[in-house]
């Protein structure tokens, strides 16, 4: 039966690259198709239909293994594809973190001690935090790729240095008027403050690690890529970044434990993503980023839906392969395995 050998990726627009390389040359078959795709009374989707033969717009049955890549997240054509019978199987139910939440999750696990301080902002913990910790960054509680973050640091005489995501400080004085003044041009409880953790640098450059997480073939969570991003100089956050790199080789470049730090990251990444799964549905891929600071590995955020145009800059088209494939590999593993019953996940770690 077709809808069972065809693996379906539930985008926001249609596209081919680089799946369709990746269809043709390990004989894949999958739907690339959008919410406005879906004929629920028909249970069929409409999109780019990719197999080793070529790319064709189609329409075919709703596959039974579907690769949730919507960006923002979508909980009620989630869950309604979950309530269809007999059963379709979604992973990555969610696709957009809330820092906040997150934060919450993993603060009630054995992973609570690589957690910055983070608190949910409003008035009482702006000042709570500056008060505490003299430097915190303020950032949206929702994704928004690097921008809408604020640094804040305590100065002597009574002064409040304010860096927006760009390095234009401004100074002003550290008064209630000014806090009440963030207070209103941020809406309280859509962002976080975090204290500000002085990242490791290389060549004077502050960078970070990225650990691209995801479950296998056998349906295993695993580190496929473990990747740095080298802020430009004078910058304090690493979204704004030169350079790319694999993140052993730079620390062995600039002369880091690299074997230590490595496997630290990879475990600490492994068991995010097996709590965090745990907690929120069936999810198959995760970014977390890391870095190193005051002596020791912190968990600065956890990303649901990796930017995968990342690892492009590193040229290493194995890799590439490999953050691409992997997810796809996993869905095989799933058409394979027994269905589960409703509502039963089984999450292996």
């Amino acid at each position: 039966m077709l809808q069972s050998r065809v693996t379906g990726l539930l985008v926001n627009e249609h596209h081919s690259e680089p799946y369709a390389e990746y269809a043709a040359k390990h004989d894949l078959k999958l739907l690339v198709f959008t919410p406005e795709g879906i004929c629920w009374e028909k249970r069929t989707a409409t999109g780019l239909y990719l197999t080793r033969y070529g790319v064709y717009f189609k329409r075919l049955p709703l596959p039974k293994v579907i690769y949730n890549r919507l960006y923002p997240h979508d909980q009620r054509l989630v869950d309604r594809l979950l309530s269809l019978s007999p059963l379709i199987q979604v992973f990555n139910q969610v696709t957009q973190f809330d820092k906040w939440e997150i934060h919450k999750m993993l603060a009630a696990t054995e992973l609570a001690a690589y957690l910055p301080q983070t608190y949910e902002f409003d008035q009482a913990t702006l000042h709570q935090a500056l008060s505490r910790h003299g430097d915190i960054i303020i950032k949206p509680r929702l994704g928004r790729q690097g921008s809408g973050l604020w640094r804040l640091t305590a100065l002597p005489g009574d002064l409040l240095l304010v860096k927006p995501a760009m390095p234009v400080p401004v100074a002003l004085p550290y008064s209630d008027a000014v806090l009440n003044l963030f207070h209103v041009l941020m809406v309280p409880y859509t962002m976080v403050i975090q204290e500000y953790i002085d990242l490791a640098a290389a060549d004077g450059c502050h960078f970070d690690m990225r650990a691209l997480v995801q479950k296998d073939g056998c349906g295993r969570w695993q580190v496929t890529a473990l990747t740095s991003r080298v802020a430009k100089p004078q910058q304090y956050i690493t979204n704004d970044y030169q350079k790319v790199a694999h993140s052993e080789k730079l620390l062995v470049e600039h002369g880091f434990p690299a074997d230590a730090i490595v496997g630290e990251a990879r475990t600490v990444s492994v068991k995010a993503a097996a709590l965090l799964e745990a907690e929120l549905g069936h999810l198959a891929e995760i970014s977390v980023d890391l870095a190193l600071g005051r002596g020791k590995l912190w968990i600065i955020e956890v990303n649901s839906k990796p930017d995968k145009q990342l690892y492009t800059e590193l040229k290493d088209e194995q890799l590439l392969e490999d953050v691409y494939l992997m997810p796809l590999k996993y869905g095989l593993y799933l058409r394979k395995k027994r269905r589960p019953r409703r509502g039963v996940l089984r999450p292996i770690t």
